[in-house]
């Protein structure tokens, strides 16, 4: 089928992915089962579409993953966005199914200069975990550490508000919470920015007490921008758990130092 790939055979590929549909999984499928070099380079010279087809087949690839996730590092820095998307589902892929491989390959990238590359990190442990691996909760929050800090908006409002808050939350509650607790005693306002968001999620709505007790910790914080994710935070999970964050904001308002982020969260309720 190889020789099928190169040329003519390649566009062929690429017209039936743009049809999309079940079109669009065939040829993935057909050509994860292929050589690297009978259609990657061809792919990536193809344009956008050509891009995008190529990072779907790198999460399916029956391949070395040092070579695919070294592709995939280019195409999670890529201009188009979809391609960036596809990327990192792509490496979520592979953390997924060979852990051991690909988890030191992503804490590479946690120091590439492009900040769509750091990105890609939370978003493919957010594609990747998995609620039966219970062991891979404490690796991933680990993965993620380091980028706590990052500043780069890119990274930030993907790795709190989304990563943290709606996957890791959800797949590994308890040891996400004791993470964000240790978290909670770093006094990098970025860090403690991400551990406010991170507790405003649907997990944290079903724990909403305990969520509380980290957040009435942060709202303690003099800066600005830990009291405003603080009140932000706040205020979504308000939305998803009424009474008691009511009930808590209530009790804030009675604190000359919690009152202005209790205000804060209040306005948005």
């Amino acid at each position: 089928m190889t020789s099928e790939v190169r040329g003519e055979g390649l566009a062929t590929y690429l017209a039936a992915w743009q049809r999309g549909g079940e079109s669009r999984r065939a040829v993935v499928a057909a050509l994860s089962r292929e050589r690297w070099e009978a259609w990657g380079p061809g792919l990536l010279a193809q344009g956008r579409e050509g891009r995008r087809l190529a990072a779907a087949v790198l999460g399916e690839w029956d391949g070395e993953p040092e070579l695919a996730l070294a592709q995939l590092r280019g195409l999670a820095g890529d201009p188009d966005r979809r391609t960036r998307e596809l990327a990192a589902q792509a490496a979520g892929a592979w953390l997924a199914r060979a852990f051991a491989d690909t988890y030191p390959i992503l804490g590479m990238w946690r120091g590439d200069p492009q900040p769509w590359v750091r990105r890609a990190v939370p978003l493919a442990v957010a594609a990747g975990a998995r609620p039966e691996h219970l062991e891979w909760a404490d690796p991933l929050l680990r993965l993620l550490e380091p980028l706590l800090s990052d500043r780069a908006p890119e990274v930030k409002t993907t790795l709190g508000p989304r990563v943290l808050a709606r996957h890791l939350s959800s797949l590994y509650p308890e040891d996400t919470f004791e993470q964000l607790a240790y978290w909670s005693t770093s006094y990098d306002e970025q860090v403690l920015w991400h551990v406010a968001w991170a507790l405003s999620g649907p997990a944290a709505a079903r724990r909403a007490r305990r969520a509380l007790i980290l957040l009435r910790k942060l709202a303690l914080d003099e800066r600005r921008y830990v009291r405003g994710a603080v009140a932000s935070a706040v205020r979504q999970l308000g939305r998803l758990a009424p009474d008691p964050v009511l009930a808590e904001l209530k009790a804030w308002l009675g604190d000359e130092r919690r009152a202005p982020v209790a205000r804060a969260a209040l306005r948005g309720l």
